[in-house]
């Protein structure tokens, strides 16, 4: 396995990490409180704008991750049943045990 996907792996496992949820869970807290805010100021406005367009970024940079770190471990997210669906095996049980 190269250098590039073990820091990929890395990064995906510690982007799914607890410590890491909590801060999304406080930053999807602070956005419901802006969004539902009667009378924002600006300032409030583009920090709304921005954590989404942060957001939308490091989802398409996660899912690219994934992606690459896929093909070069020669799976799909890691899900044996989808290897059969995408190789359109209709009989046999040896791919689950590969």
């Amino acid at each position: 396995m190269s250098r590039t996907t073990n820091l990929a792996f890395r990064f995906l496992r510690e982007l799914n990490s607890k410590d890491v949820q909590v801060t999304f869970e406080s930053l999807g807290e602070l956005l419901e409180y802006l969004e539902t805010k009667n009378d924002p100021d600006p300032k409030e406005i583009k920090m709304v704008d921005a954590a989404y367009q942060a957001l939308e970024k490091l989802k398409h940079l996660e899912g690219l991750m994934r992606m690459y770190v896929g093909e070069a471990d020669g799976i799909t997210k890691g899900n044996k049943l989808q290897k059969l669906y995408d190789k359109n095996i209709s009989s046999g049980s040896n791919i689950m045990f590969d």
